[in-house]
């Protein structure tokens, strides 16, 4: 019986994993039920991931995955045969735990995704600045050669637009007569 009480427990913790995945995902029913229970005022906000078991003490928790296996034991108390209650409370230690997991895998998921988005974005940088300074070089080494083509081929400033004096401007403006 060892055994089974092994088996129940591990997949008690991939159960509460799930759960904390799913949850983690979408809030549907937690946010249902605060719109059911709650004021226009105290609802949640939509940018608010709390749920059953997301953003929750350990209390809360426990009460939620309690009522869960109280009414899975409910539910085999119709079937014709019998529960121990060593095995209720495997699955319920199992679960807790891999909620806690499952928590703990979903913020390390984020917090690598974010390092993995700074270290493309800092190499973007990078291959952006050896572009740049490649072809400034690649400028600079053929001025070097060719010092006539460059003084040819740029126009000066007088010859890009005629400036106005500042008397002008101001009789563009209409403040002065």
């Amino acid at each position: 019986m060892i055994t089974f009480d092994i088996i129940i427990f591990i997949s008690s913790i991939i159960f509460g994993v799930s759960l904390y995945w799913m949850e983690a995902k979408s809030n549907g029913l937690y946010r249902a039920i605060n719109k059911l229970t709650h004021s226009k005022e105290l609802q949640m906000k939509p940018e608010n991931k709390k749920g059953f078991f997301v953003n929750q003490e350990f209390v809360p928790r426990l009460i939620y995955v309690n009522l869960i296996f109280i009414i899975a034991v409910l539910f085999f108390l119709l079937l014709p045969f019998s529960i121990r209650a060593e095995y209720y409370v495997s699955a319920v230690v199992g679960t807790l735990i891999g909620v806690y997991l499952g928590g703990f895998v979903v913020k390390v998921k984020d917090g690598s995704e974010d390092i993995f988005d700074k270290v493309v974005d800092t190499g973007k940088e990078i291959i952006d600045d050896i572009k740049t300074k490649g072809q400034e070089a690649a400028d600079s080494f053929s001025s070097e050669n060719n010092p006539e083509e460059t003084t040819e081929s740029a126009p000066t400033k007088e010859e890009e637009a005629p400036k106005k004096s500042a008397r002008e401007r101001l009789k563009d403006k209409g403040l002065l007569k």
